[in-house]
């Protein structure tokens, strides 16, 4: 499998993955990241959610070659705990579960 190198809330890491490996499973199972989950696994639930630059992507159904050299942001890399994101903290408000 080829390493590649994947911009992930500000920092580079360099992975190892097939091309076509869906990005979530990177993100979790590479990079230890638990804001992006497995739901539907179609793209419809919206569980693994991040932002590529500043669009909306499901990760489940992103290929993990098509985000080299982009910026990818997962809940984690919105806020910090001692100064949350808005929608983390909604998140928190609303007890959300995803």
């Amino acid at each position: 499998m080829p390493r590649m190198t994947l911009k992930v809330n500000g920092a580079k890491h360099s992975v190892q993955a097939s091309i076509d490996t869906p990005l979530l499973f990177v993100l979790r199972n590479e990079l230890r990241l638990h804001g992006p989950r497995f739901g539907c696994g179609l793209a419809q639930c919206g569980a693994c959610t991040a932002l590529l630059g500043d669009q909306a992507i499901r990760t489940c159904v992103t290929p993990v070659g098509a985000v080299q050299g982009k910026q990818v942001t997962t809940l984690e890399g919105l806020g910090t705990p001692a100064k949350p994101h808005p929608l983390q903290t909604a998140f928190i408000e609303n007890q959300a579960a995803q």
